[in-house]
């Protein structure tokens, strides 16, 4: 590793000597090529990353009867505020009122058979321990008791099943929530949720929405720079002037395409106390990946790989046709270059009359600007030309950002 960037560096400091001791018309002011020279500068890089979205419920409940029967009483509607534990419906109870009644009757038998088969018992024993009866009349005695008692423990079942039944009649609210769908009326029959091979009749669904899931679909160009807990803002198209504020908590691991379009579903959780935020409506969503305050940057154009710092300086000064007059010094400059080639990022620098390039650490990147973090000072002044592949790279960026964008837009237009 220290050998690498000692041939860096002499490779840095052998092409800023070769720049300074190069025939006068070689140099960088005479240069038939436009360069540009931008000094960098501090500023402040607020990065954000724009998507479209839905907003969808966090706890939406599908409501249904645990029992079959005919709808007596149906108070809800669409909108409607419920309460945990509020009536939903009520079914018919008749045929599950009489069953109940009939169990607790059937249960004050079987107590008042367990009250008389005891006093048997008891009279019995007596008579047994006098040897008045036989142990086989004791036995019988015994076992009319025992057979009376399991009676009762059925009869005291058979009133909770009843009991049981007769309550799930009575459908109520799970949760504090508002009523999204209703799919049923009064008097219309629906079969139970638990023992219908069809999973049941939907009767109503129910969401709370004081907090919502806005799921925005994101440009593969983006997702990498979101994560988890990163904060958003949030404008339905309902209600432009108010921001609604949220942070993102989920991002799909599985693409989607659309249009050609290869986009990453992101869920951000946004706080809806006035519940203004409604199931199915469209939104805006910005997420804010970076906010960089007074640091060092520098244009895009300006940044390139070490093969393009090659390609710029050759072009610049044409050293390709110094290369040829001279064997040794080609082989000199190709063993430079291909140190040169292994900076990951650099940009070329002024220095006098000449340019030097140098390598970088970069940060967050904006359309326009990219965070400097190591490798260049205040008073450094960056060069870029026309023919720049790094500008080539950012115009193609940029449009492909308006493509995407204009994309989404029609999307959204078609949706309304």
């Amino acid at each position: 590793m220290k050998k690498t960037l000692a041939f860096i560096a002499l490779a840095m400091v052998a092409i800023t000597v070769w720049f300074f001791t190069r025939p006068r018309q070689a140099r960088v002011e005479e240069s038939p090529i436009s360069i540009h020279f931008e000094k960098v500068q501090k500023g402040d890089i607020r990065v954000e990353v724009t998507a479209t979205g839905i907003v969808d419920p966090i706890n939406k409940i599908e409501i249904k009867s645990k029992a079959s029967g005919l709808i007596d009483d149906l108070p809800i509607e669409e909108s409607d505020h419920v309460k945990t534990g509020e009536l939903i419906a009520r079914l018919d109870q008749r045929d599950t009122r009489n069953a109940y009644e009939q169990a607790i009757a059937d249960l004050e038998v079987a107590e008042a058979n367990v009250t008389q088969k005891k006093s048997d018992f008891n009279r019995k024993k007596e008579l047994y321990e006098k040897g008045l009866i036989s142990a086989a009349d004791f036995d019988n005695a015994q076992l009319s008791l025992v057979e009376a008692e399991a009676q009762l423990v059925r009869a005291k079942i058979n009133v909770d099943n009843n009991d049981i039944r007769l309550k799930d009649t009575i459908v109520r609210s799970p949760i504090n929530g508002i009523i999204l769908t209703k799919t049923v009326e009064e008097g219309q029959i629906i079969s139970s949720g638990i023992s219908s091979v069809t999973g049941g009749t939907l009767i109503a669904t129910i969401a709370n929405m004081n907090s919502v899931y806005v799921k925005a679909d994101v440009d593969e160009i983006d997702i990498g720079k979101i994560k988890p807990a990163m904060p958003a803002r949030v404008i339905a198209d309902a209600f432009p002037e108010k921001v609604f504020v949220g942070k993102v908590i989920r991002i799909a691991a599985q693409a989607k395409v659309e249009q050609n379009v290869t986009s990453f579903e992101v869920t951000i959780q946004v706080d809806n106390p006035d519940e203004k935020l409604k199931a199915g409506m469209n939104a805006s969503v910005t997420i804010l990946v970076a906010d960089r305050r007074d640091i060092l940057m520098v244009p895009n154009e300006a940044i390139m790989s070490g093969r393009e710092m090659v390609s710029e300086l050759m072009r610049i000064e044409d050293m390709s046709a110094k290369i040829e007059k001279n064997q040794k010094s080609r082989e000199d400059l190709q063993k430079m270059n291909r140190e040169l080639m292994k900076i990951h990022q650099g940009v070329l620098i002024k220095d006098g009359n000449g340019l030097k390039p140098v390598s970088i650490q970069t940060g967050v990147r904006s359309l326009d600007f990219t965070e400097i973090i190591n490798g260049l000072n205040p008073e450094d002044e960056v060069a870029y030309t026309f023919f720049s592949r790094a500008k080539m790279s950012s115009e193609q960026f940029r449009e492909r950002m308006k493509r995407y964008q204009n994309m989404r837009s029609g999307l959204r237009s078609n949706n309304n």
